[in-house]
């Protein structure tokens, strides 16, 4: 096994001009901002690895290296990043090849985590499950056992994940603060303990995402499909349609309708003077139109839009989700989210604890029942 901080050789045997340790955490930054540029880099990682033989079949999680254990996820940050494509409208075949390449990436990822036994009795269940119906329609009552109750633990259980690696981060921090030396002990943990831990506690989160991530995918699929199929008949009917001999031979038969409509002129006489008076009136075709709104744009117009706004809104939840992480807070709750140390969310959260300690002694506790003085207080 090759340790992925040495002098390694790239694929087509140059020399590199970052570290695999760097490149990989530069492309771990793009997966969601800069999915274009972080597919690339990806690929040239996964090609390396492999010409690197960083993994053999045989070996345990105990026998990788803690440098090596960060590239086991490559597979998944690649099918992320082909699912964070932008989808551009005509375009969903090319969306179909990048949710299929992603399948396929998944399955490779958690195939690995099965052989190094990282995945649970249910997490394997879930997976061998997901490979038996990747073939199927995304309606098969198969893909649809995650129940609620699964969702919630499994969301729980992620936001425990989470509050470990802020702590972990949190000691690593503090370490550097410290100068203290790799091979010294903090809290339990020397510099390369604590590095595996981290890595490993990350790996736990990829492994549900990418389950996640691959029912979603196969949900979508038949989405794909049909909007394939709308467009196909649409570029059909406008060739038919574009067909000038035919248009001609319609033309010859059906002549051009007028928008003016039809129009009466009514004639009068005036009973006093005998004078004729001509009144005319138009006829607007649109009297006969029905009384309902008409359509505004197709049922694949439609698709497409809605699709976009529910992409649009899945990135500004996870923005939000990773904006409150990092926002003011009183320091309990700084403790609870494993973010005391950080050292400008402390400061904040003392004056937010100020503030909050002035406005209770200004108001102290039954100042706002106004019935506490009503009434007879004899009895």
């Amino acid at each position: 096994m090759v340790e992925s901080g040495g002098e390694e050789k790239l694929a087509d045997g140059s020399a590199p001009t970052m570290s695999l340790d760097d490149r990989l955490d530069a492309a771990r930054a793009m997966v969601e901002s800069s999915p274009e540029e972080c597919i690339p880099l990806l690929d040239s990682i996964q090609n390396d690895v492999r010409a690197l033989s960083l993994f053999s079949k045989n070996e345990t999680i105990e026998d990788i290296s803690t440098k090596s254990i960060a590239f086991l996820a490559v597979d998944h940050f690649l099918a992320t990043a082909l699912g964070n494509l932008p989808v551009e409208p005509g375009a969903m075949a090319r969306r179909k090849e990048n949710i299929e390449r992603s399948l396929t990436l998944w399955g490779n990822f958690l195939q690995r985590l099965e052989a190094l036994e990282m995945l649970s009795k249910e997490e394997e269940k879930e997976f061998h499950l997901l490979l038996e119906n990747q073939e199927e329609e995304a309606s098969s009552p198969n893909l649809h056992y995650v129940d609620r109750q699964v969702k919630i633990a499994r969301h729980k259980a992620k936001q425990e994940q989470r509050k470990e690696i802020e702590k972990l981060k949190a000691l690593m921090h503090r370490r550097n603060r410290c100068d203290i030396a790799p091979e010294d002990e903090m809290d339990g943990h020397d510099m390369d303990s604590l590095e595996r831990s981290l890595i490993l506690k990350e790996l736990q989160i990829f492994k549900v995402e990418a389950l996640e991530n691959w029912l979603q995918s196969v949900r979508e699929l038949p989405m794909i499909d049909h909007m394939i199929k709308m467009e196909t008949e649409r570029q059909h009917r406008q060739k038919h349609l574009g067909d000038g001999n035919k248009t001609n031979e319609q033309d010859s038969r059906h002549p051009p309708r007028s928008n003016k409509g039809l129009k009466v002129t009514h004639i009068t006489q005036d009973s006093s003077t005998g004078q004729l008076r001509f009144k005319k009136e138009e006829i607007r075709s649109k009297v006969f139109r029905p009384g309902w709104s008409q359509p505004t744009m197709s049922l694949e117009e439609l698709g497409e839009k809605e699709y976009k706004e529910a992409i649009e809104r899945e990135e500004r939840q996870k923005q939000a989700e990773a904006d409150r992480i990092h926002q003011p807070k009183r320091y309990d709750e700084l403790v609870r989210d494993g973010m005391e140390d950080n050292e400008e969310l402390v400061e904040a959260s003392a004056k937010l604890d100020r503030d909050w300690d002035d406005w209770k002694d200004e108001n102290p506790r039954g100042s706002g029942n106004k019935m506490a003085n009503r009434g007879d207080k004899n009895f």
